[in-house]
């Protein structure tokens, strides 16, 4: 029997929780270590998992111990948005086989571009986590459109929240992936009137964007404004329409005698009807893939870091066509998050005083905001 890949996760919060259960899932993983600076989190995680055989972690509560103590074949990145880059070059500085990050892949474009750096420089497979992109609706709607089921596509329209660089970095990631094609402008619009943050980072109360690809197709984007948050997307086209959600695709097309067909694929680690089935199968599918590219069975990896850049990218080019009053060409220019100038230069003031994360329940014990503005 083949030895199991060694994978250690930094950041032991929900996502943490996913990735640890999609590396055991897949059967090809043993989790060797975890570091989270909460021990009462790092119990948390012991107490979920402690009846599986492979998982059997060291424990640390500082990410630098834990990367000098071994040798590991994959590090998952779990921590909040500004702590993506901290980590992924610390690590990448041990030279793993692959690291993989949470989205989004870093505060700005620039810390993105170090991160890919570090990794090239060290020899580091890099990936970032949009498991949305291992989901088989997601697979099936992507080989309809590229059958033409629906003719040309022409229109996708989805509703989202909680920040654009949180939710919708899956949107972009989506269009990206469903189209196979790549995004040539975009215009947009954001307010901000009070000081929102996600997970340590500035985010704006709403937004709306315009997607424009080589192709011909547009993607609209509402962002906290409709009060309707979902992943997916309504998709028109020359001949039909698509309805996607991760549990299923809809299609009324050019086959489907004038009626809408449903089709709701199982994954391949879990049944579609599993509860929160986007997450545990995105996880684990995400693994599973991640193991045949460390074992060299497959070149190409779905999740490379070039795709999760070029998310980051599309929603940075929303916050800059807002602060420039136009239409964005990509590739984008500014390194720097363009949401943090528009509001240090006075352009988005705060009307009501009062800084408070989206995210703050997610927090342990006595730990504050105010506590995590500090790292």
């Amino acid at each position: 029997m083949a030895s199991k890949l060694r994978a250690a996760v930094i950041g032991c919060g929900s996502m943490g929780v996913h990735h640890t259960r999609g590396y055991l899932d897949t059967g090809r993983f043993e989790i060797a270590a975890i570091s989270d600076m909460n021990p009462e989190v790092l119990d948390e995680m012991d107490a979920r998992f402690g009846v599986d055989e492979n998982y059997r972690p060291d424990r640390f509560t500082d990410p630098n111990r834990m990367l000098d103590s071994q040798r590991f074949d994959v590090v998952s990145v779990c921590t909040w948005h500004r702590e993506h880059a901290v980590w992924t070059i610390a690590a990448a500085t041990r030279k793993p086989g692959i690291i993989i990050s949470e989205k989004p892949m870093a505060e700005d474009l620039g810390r993105a571009e170090e991160m890919r750096t570090v990794c090239e420089r060290n020899g580091v497979k890099l990936a970032v986590a949009h498991q949305r992109r291992f989901l088989p609706s997601y697979v099936l709607a992507r080989q309809m459109i590229a059958d033409g089921m629906i003719g040309d596509v022409e229109l996708m329209y989805s509703s989202a929240g909680w920040g654009l660089p949180n939710w919708s970095s899956h949107h972009a990631d989506m269009y990206r992936f469903l189209l196979q094609d790549e995004c040539a402008w975009v215009m947009g619009a954001v307010t901000r009137t009070t000081d929102r943050m996600e997970r340590g980072t500035r985010i704006e109360d709403g937004a709306m964007a315009v997607f424009q690809f080589k192709r011909g197709t547009r993607c609209v984007l509402l962002s906290d404004v409709t009060g309707e948050i979902y992943q997916g997307a309504s998709i028109y086209g020359s001949e039909g329409m698509i309805d996607l959600l991760p549990e299923r695709v809809r299609v009324l097309g050019r086959d489907s005698g004038g009626q809408w067909i449903t089709h709701a694929p199982n994954g391949r680690f879990y049944n579609v009807d599993a509860d929160n089935f986007e997450y545990v199968e995105g996880a684990a599918a995400q693994a599973n893939e991640l193991a045949n590219w460390a074992e060299g069975k497959i070149d190409e990896y779905r999740g490379e870091a070039r795709n999760g850049y070029k998310a980051l990218e599309m929603i940075m080019a929303v916050y800059e066509s807002a602060r420039l009053h136009e239409h964005v060409s990509l590739p984008l220019k500014t390194k720097v998050n363009p949401l943090d100038v528009m509001v240090e230069q006075g352009h988005l003031p705060v009307v009501y005083p009062g800084a408070y994360d989206i995210r703050g329940f997610k927090l342990h014990g006595e730990e504050t905001m105010y506590d995590r503005a500090g790292e």
